[in-house]
């Protein structure tokens, strides 16, 4: 508590032209909406579905059934692979490799 002391602000005549530092601006605006472009691949793990999504600004995450359900780039995915349901999709496990120890 000994150590502080009342804020005085920039006096312009000691410091002039003193600009507060501004943050960097990464170029990606605070309300960019993110879309799905396509979904490109899925796989199982247990018993739950993942679908792999290619979002509009170029990532691509792997999203579970739930969040999948209502797109129509569920629909495309299922056509292009000429299934009518979800459930019907080959039962492809995804294998994570662990690195010798």
């Amino acid at each position: 508590m000994s150590l502080l002391r009342p804020h005085s602000p920039n006096d312009n005549t000691l410091f002039p032209n003193r600009r507060k530092a501004q943050p960097y601006n990464f170029g990606v605006l605070d309300k960019v909406e993110w879309y799905v472009n396509k979904i490109v691949s899925h796989h199982w793990t247990e018993r739950k579905l993942e679908f792999l999504v290619k979002w509009n600004l170029g990532v691509s995450t792997w999203e579970p059934l739930t969040n999948c359900n209502e797109l129509e780039a569920l629909d495309n995915y299922l056509m292009l692979n000429n299934i009518k349901n979800w459930w019907d999709l080959p039962k492809r496990v995804m294998v994570t490799l662990q690195r010798k120890q």
